[in-house]
C-alpha cells in the first residue's frame, strides 16, 4: 500500500441495510496501525466513532483486497494536504481478495451497496420544490414522529432513467455502476436526478441533482461513473444533505439500531 494512496472504508453495522463506502487516503502506517483521513460529506466531516468495526479494500493491479479493522483512535495528521482529521486504525490481521464477479464480497465479508435509480433532470428548476418539500417533512418529523414523502406531490420533470449501485461517496458526490445495456443514457444528458434512501435513520429518501463528472468503461462495458451534486439552485439544501448523511453513519453504530429498525 503506498503512501496517500487511495483505500475505501465504510462502517461495520450487521443491522444497517446498506454500506455507505468511501476513498479516503492512507496517511501513513506502522506494524500496528494505518492511519487513514476521516470521511467527509459536503464539507462536513463524517462521524466514526473508537472502536467502530471498520471493513476496507484496496485495488491492486486488476485485484481487490478487503479486510476488517477497527478505529483505534481519532487523530489528526499532518500531510501534503495540510492537517486533516484522520482516523488510527488497527493493522489488518487477514486480508482477503474479493470475488472476480463480485468486487465487493468474499468468501467471509460483503458489502450491500445501494441501488440508485438514476433520471434525467429536464428542467433544473423542477427539482427544487421537492428538495424544499423533503428538507421540511424531515424536519418536521423530529417533532411529530412521521414523515410524508412529497414526491407525488413535486415530481421533478424527468426524462430517460438507468438503473444503477452506488459504488461510493465522496467529498461531493457519488461514484456509480451503471450496466453496460444502459449507458446511452449518458450520452444525451449533463443534468442528473437521484434519491438517496437511508430510512429509517433519516425519515425519507434524499432527493439530489448531479452533473456527471467523469466516465470510465470497463472491460464488460459498464460504465464507472463520478457524478457531483449540484446545489446551485438551493444552497441551503447542501448543509441539510451533509447533516442527514452523518446522521445515518452516526446511527448505525448505535447498539439499538437493529432494534429500532424492527420497531
Amino acid at each position: 500500500m503506498e503512501r496517500n494512496g487511495p483505500i475505501e472504508i465504510t462502517v461495520d453495522s450487521e443491522d444497517s441495510k446498506l454500506d455507505l463506502v468511501w476513498k479516503v487516503r492512507l496517511l501513513s502506517m506502522d506494524d500496528e496501525s494505518l492511519v487513514v483521513e476521516q470521511p467527509v460529506t459536503l464539507h462536513k466531516t463524517v462521524p466514526v466513532d473508537i472502536g467502530a468495526e471498520i471493513i476496507g479494500a484496496i485495488a491492486i493491479g486488476q485485484n481487490r483486497w478487503m479486510f476488517r479493522t477497527r478505529v483505534l483512535e481519532n487523530v489528526e495528521k499532518l500531510s501534503q494536504f495540510g492537517t486533516v482529521k484522520a482516523l488510527k486504525l488497527a493493522m489488518p490481521i487477514n486480508v482477503e481478495r474479493c470475488q472476480r464477479r463480485n468486487f465487493y464480497r468474499t468468501s467471509t465479508t460483503s458489502l450491500t451497496l445501494a441501488p440508485i435509480q438514476v433520471y434525467q433532470l429536464l428542467e433544473p428548476d423542477s427539482a427544487v420544490p421537492l428538495e424544499v418539500a423533503t428538507q421540511a417533512a424531515i424536519v418536521d418529523s423530529s417533532s411529530h414522529g412521521t414523515a410524508n414523502d412529497p414526491f407525488e406531490f413535486a415530481k421533478p420533470e424527468l426524462g430517460q432513467s438507468m438503473s444503477s449501485t452506488m459504488l461510493n461517496i465522496g467529498g461531493g458526490g457519488v461514484g456509480l455502476l451503471i450496466n453496460a445495456d444502459e449507458t446511452s443514457v449518458l450520452n444525451k444528458h449533463h443534468l442528473f436526478w437521484m434519491r438517496l434512501d437511508l430510512t429509517p435513520a433519516v425519515p425519507l429518501p434524499l432527493s439530489l441533482t448531479a452533473r456527471l463528472a467523469h466516465t470510465r468503461i470497463d472491460s464488460s462495458g459498464d460504465a464507472h461513473c463520478g457524478f457531483a451534486f449540484d446545489f446551485i439552485r438551493n444552497r441551503s439544501y447542501e448543509p441539510f444533505v451533509a447533516e442527514q448523511i452523518c446522521r445515518y453513519v452516526s446511527q448505525i453504530q448505535k447498539p439499538d439500531f437493529g432494534d429500532r429498525q424492527a420497531a
